[in-house]
């Protein structure tokens, strides 16, 4: 397969003049594997057997491209409710597919803490993750790679009955940006409760795609997106919420906060709702604009300089995302890891 990918596609594809159908991807021809799977403590497996095949966020076109290139997809044990945290520092092109299983009932928190080197490269992590009768999977990701990097984070889960995933995401770092998130509601009372906190500066680009799929009765999804632009930054999100027929009860909402620090950036915003299903409840809200002069001045008159004024709206980005995080060991070390970036103590 050529190294020019097309990923991250609108399904089904809209209107093209703002250039928001895809996200185009250059991949090496050749990765090493590992980095991450030797991230994680508890190792399983190497996998041959075709399980845990899934549609990620990104698109079975990435899938089969990492296929080509001989990345084998290796199952990891998480067991207990202590955090697994898996500190992944890419320092050359790189690939891993994860294979994670939540038993029945299980509860099980996550932590992937990912960095570089400025070298140009590129980095893919794959999740795929399934999520049985009654289990709870926190997942929590920090991204704060190089400023050269191209990282690509590949997310794709199954939920079956009463079965809960909480997704937090802090994108901090990286030149590039490629986030794919798919989750399959097809369990009954399933739920995927996602919050993503994202800033891009200094040409930083991040293109996101994330598809809801509710195919069983009464279950739930919940997306929410906060970040803030500035000094050429760019952002495209797809938000997807489809209503599969017979998936009655259903309820499925969006919801964005952005803000532009200057006339360099640019936000691309693609909500999809597509409805097979009459008794359902689907939304999309969205709030982008400027912060408020009013808000600004006020905190100017108390003696803070507008520069960093805009450092602390930036941060508050990140810190919603944070404030989500389920497990309060983790939510310290991803508010300290920011508070780092950020030079504060």
């Amino acid at each position: 397969m050529s190294g020019n990918l097309t990923i991250n596609s609108l399904v089904p594809p809209t209107w093209n003049r703002l250039k928001v159908n895809d996200c185009e991807l250059t991949l090496p021809d050749t990765f090493t594997q590992g980095t991450a799977s030797n991230a994680f403590e508890t190792a399983g497996a190497g996998l041959s057997d075709g399980s845990f095949e899934m549609l990620c966020g990104c698109g079975d076109v990435l899938s089969d491209a990492l296929k080509e290139r001989g990345i084998l997809p290796k199952q990891v044990l998480v067991t207990g409710t202590e955090t697994v945290k898996s500190e992944i520092s890419y320092k050359g092109d790189a690939a891993d597919i994860i294979c994670i299983k939540a038993e029945e009932g299980q509860t099980i928190n996550i932590l992937t803490d990912i960095a570089s080197s400025d070298n140009k490269a590129t980095g893919v992590l794959q999740l795929r993750i399934t999520a049985a009768k009654g289990s709870v999977i926190n997942l929590s990701q920090l991204v704060r790679a190089g400023k050269d990097f191209t990282f690509v984070d590949d997310i794709g889960i199954s939920l079956e009955e009463g079965a809960r995933i909480n997704l937090s995401q802090v994108f901090a770092g990286g030149g590039k940006i490629i986030s794919g998130y798919r989750a399959g509601l097809s369990g009954e009372d399933s739920f995927s409760n996602v919050h993503v906190g994202l800033v891009r500066k200094e040409s930083q680009l991040i293109d996101m795609n994330y598809v809801m799929k509710h195919t069983a009765p009464v279950t739930k999804s919940e997306t929410y997106v906060s970040g803030t632009l500035m000094e050429g930054g760019s952002k495209t999100f797809r938000g997807t919420i489809d209503f599969v027929k017979g998936c009655v009860g259903a309820e499925g909402a969006e919801n964005e906060n952005m803000l532009l620090l200057d006339d360099t950036v640019i936000n691309k915003t693609v909500p999809l709702i597509l409805c097979d299903e009459e008794n359902v409840a689907g939304s999309h809200g969205a709030s982008i604009g400027r912060p408020a002069e009013d808000m600004l001045y006020y905190m100017m008159s108390r003696g803070i300089t507008r520069e960093r004024a805009l450092k602390i709206l930036e941060k508050a980005s990140l810190d919603s995302a944070v404030a989500h995080i389920e497990d309060e060991n983790t939510r310290e070390y991803v508010s300290a890891a920011i508070n780092d970036i950020f030079g504060e103590e």
